[in-house]
């Protein structure tokens, strides 16, 4: 049997473990993840051919030279730099395919259902408003009485608590599935996860984490069955390599989007209700409406205090990234090194074996001690916020 057979029916075993593995009651990421056979095997297929092509781009690479090596007439020719390039996008694309999972869909529908009690609080507005001018009676079927608004509006409200009782629900399941993938969060914290503008990013990591962890089980797996056939067995090490670069690179791509544009537009928020309250304050002084400005000036310091809050909640997520990036990269380093080394051995197995449960101790993310909210006003307004800087984006 030549090599490319062998390939095909490693790849076509690994595919069936896959599967099958999935199906399986004690796997925590099988419950998580809902769709056919066929939704798993566009997963499987996906994250595996994203993975297998970052790897043969990382190995050219390796025989590149760098951008500082090249001669100024060679400014054209592949370097380091560029290649790196080609292997962060299949990274990408592999990131994205290890994020399926019904945790994604629950939370879609929470952010769906608040979206209807908007909504049906602006429907409620207009209803109010045109009621007014309305007539209280009238023997055109096609006008809308007070009566009929007053029916309008009351159905609007049952719609809001009809929605209001799905998200309860929702959230609750939200918080056992979470648990599931080992990231448990009580009741007062799972707002601050949904709310913040970061909260849907670490969760579809911590997702991303679970499926790896079992990938690399897979992984394992399969090198154990390649036998003597050492060239298939360095691949799936390769592409469990490539498994730890694409997880280190969402982490710091988490951390750089909070550095980089949370914090500042927070800031900016925060410098204009202070210049807000120096403003009001003045117009105090030279005789302006005192309760409207003192009103004014509350509602300022609501923003600075939801700034605040927002600020430390985001310095936690970031830090608990931190610090699963910080092992991550040390994990890296031996793979990196073990790779190198797998072509002189015969034990790749035993290899993968030690590094994926080093991996499988590190992989997941604890939850942030995230305050819950103090009162409403703040919840409103850190969600006031949380739309104002996704807008920005």
């Amino acid at each position: 049997m030549n090599q490319r057979n062998i390939s095909l029916r490693v790849m076509t075993a690994f595919a069936a473990t896959f599967l099958l593995s999935y199906a399986g009651v004690d796997r925590a990421v099988g419950q998580e993840v809902e769709g056919s056979a066929a939704d798993l095997s566009e997963f499987f297929d996906q994250t595996h051919g994203a993975l297998e092509s970052a790897l043969d781009l990382y190995d050219d690479q390796q025989n590149l030279p760098s951008n500082d090596d090249l001669r100024f007439y060679d400014y054209l020719s592949r370097t380091k730099e560029t290649q790196q390039g080609k292997v962060d996008a299949y990274l990408d694309v592999a990131a994205d395919a290890l994020g399926i999972s019904g945790i994604n869909q629950r939370r879609e529908k929470i952010a769906s259902l608040r979206e209807s009690i908007t909504e049906s609080r602006s429907r409620i507005s207009s209803f109010e408003r045109a009621k007014i001018s309305a007539p209280d009676s009238s023997y055109n079927p096609l006008t809308t009485t007070k009566s009929k608004y007053d029916k309008k509006i009351q159905q609007a409200r049952e719609s809001i608590t009809a929605a209001e009782q799905s998200i309860t629900a929702e959230k609750q399941k939200l918080i056992d599935d979470l648990k599931k993938i080992g990231m448990p969060i009580s009741e007062e914290n799972v707002d601050v996860l949904l709310e913040s503008i970061t909260g849907d990013q670490f969760v579809r990591i911590s997702i991303m984490f679970d499926n790896a962890k079992n990938y690399a089980k897979e992984l394992e797996r399969l090198t154990e069955q390649t036998g003597e056939d050492l060239a298939t067995a360095k691949k799936y090490y390769g592409v469990y390599l490539m498994l730890l670069h694409t997880i280190d690179r969402l982490q710091l791509k988490f951390v750089d989007t909070v550095d980089q544009e949370y914090y500042p537009q927070l800031e900016k928020y925060v410098e204009q209700a202070k210049q807000n309250i120096a403003d009001a304050n003045e117009a105090i002084k030279k005789g302006g409406d005192r309760k409207i400005l003192e009103n004014n000036i509350y509602s300022n310091e609501v923003t600075l205090d939801a700034s605040a809050y927002y600020k430390q909640s985001l310095s936690k997520q970031k830090l608990e990234m931190k610090r699963a990036n910080n092992a991550i990269k040390k994990n890296i380093l031996t793979a990196t090194n073990t790779y190198k080394t797998a072509a002189l051995s015969k034990d790749i197995a035993s290899l993968i074996s030690v590094s994926r449960r080093a991996f499988d101790s590190i992989s997941g993310l604890s939850v942030p001690d995230l305050r819950p909210f103090q009162n409403t006003k703040l919840k409103e307004e850190f969600s006031r916020l949380s739309r104002e800087i996704q807008s920005k984006r």
